[in-house]
């Protein structure tokens, strides 16, 4: 008879598996509770493998939801402004689209980047120049000249931070972004202008709105520490010119390389000026007036 492996009398389950109690003792059961919890077993490696990918897969979604919104106003017609940069507590807020990775070229970028360093470095220098005329006021109030100086350097601080601006880095961002020969010549002209105003400004001559080392001289007869930031603003007007004279020379060997001529220049400017409207109302009621003059001369 074969042997049954399962059969009780069978040694190969083991005698301590089938071991009976003997008869007149008594087992005793110990309580689940003095168990304890059987040991925990994680997946430490996969869960924070997973959290990394969601976080990972969230942050994507947030970004393609955000281009899509752009893209969405950018279709409209509706820009989010985002030049200059402020902080959101500031009451001014940001007045233009700008996009320097998409809108300028690669081999171009450098160039708007080092001009916007030299916008962001001129702003620094009108406060810090309104600054030193304060301190020079102070030290000499008996003199108008330092008080002429200080109202000078106001009008400075209100009117160049937006002229700088529009009028020399937004025309240079501009030309390269819709390859814009009008705006290439509008930039070599105001920061020509911009560059010899610095110079200017550097001299320090009374009466004109900038600390420099003219009006340094006097003003270190009351307070040397004074006349020392006179120095430094002096010095400090004169630190972008190179820069300035090099931008103005890679731009301009950028505009001859690429055709652009004055020719060309001008009849952009004719163009856009026939498609501004105030243009068009303007010659629209002359073109009104013309008839009535001739009517009015005809039944005379």
């Amino acid at each position: 008879m074969a042997n049954n492996p399962f059969d009780e009398e069978s040694g190969w389950a083991g005698s301590e598996r089938n071991e009976k109690p003997a008869k007149g003792k008594s087992v005793t059961l110990s309580s689940p509770d003095s168990w304890g919890d059987p040991p925990k077993y994680e997946h430490h490696s996969s869960k924070s493998g997973r959290s990394a990918k969601e976080e990972e897969l969230a942050k994507r979604e947030a970004a393609l939801r955000e281009r899509e919104q752009n893209t969405a106003k950018v279709e409209g017609g509706v820009h989010p402004n985002n030049f200059p940069p402020l902080p959101p507590c500031c009451p001014i807020k940001p007045c233009c689209y700008v996009n320097l990775t998409e809108q300028i070229p690669a081999s171009e970028l450098w160039k708007i980047r080092l001009l916007t360093a030299v916008l962001i470095y001129y702003w620094v220098l009108l406060v810090y120049n309104f600054i030193c005329t304060v301190a020079g006021l102070v030290v000499n109030a008996s003199d108008s000249t330092y008080g002429t100086t200080m109202g000078v350097c106001i009008a400075y601080l209100l009117l160049f931070v937006p002229c700088s601006l529009f009028c020399w880095w937004y025309p240079a961002y501009y030309a390269y972004k819709n390859n814009s020969s009008l705006g290439f010549l509008w930039f070599f002209l105001v920061m020509s202008i911009q560059t010899i105003g610095f110079g200017i400004n550097a001299l320090g001559i009374p009466n004109l709105g900038a600390a420099g080392f003219i009006n340094a001289v006097g003003i270190y007869k009351s307070s040397n520490p004074v006349g020392a930031m006179f120095i430094i603003c002096g010095v400090l007007w004169l630190i972008p010119i190179p820069f300035n004279a090099v931008l103005i020379f890679l731009m301009h060997r950028y505009y001859r390389s690429s055709g652009k001529s004055i020719n060309e220049a001008t009849q952009e400017a004719m163009t856009g000026a026939a498609k501004n409207k105030y243009v068009q109302q303007a010659a629209v009621g002359a073109a009104k007036e013309g008839i009535k003059a001739s009517v009015t001369g005809a039944t005379s």
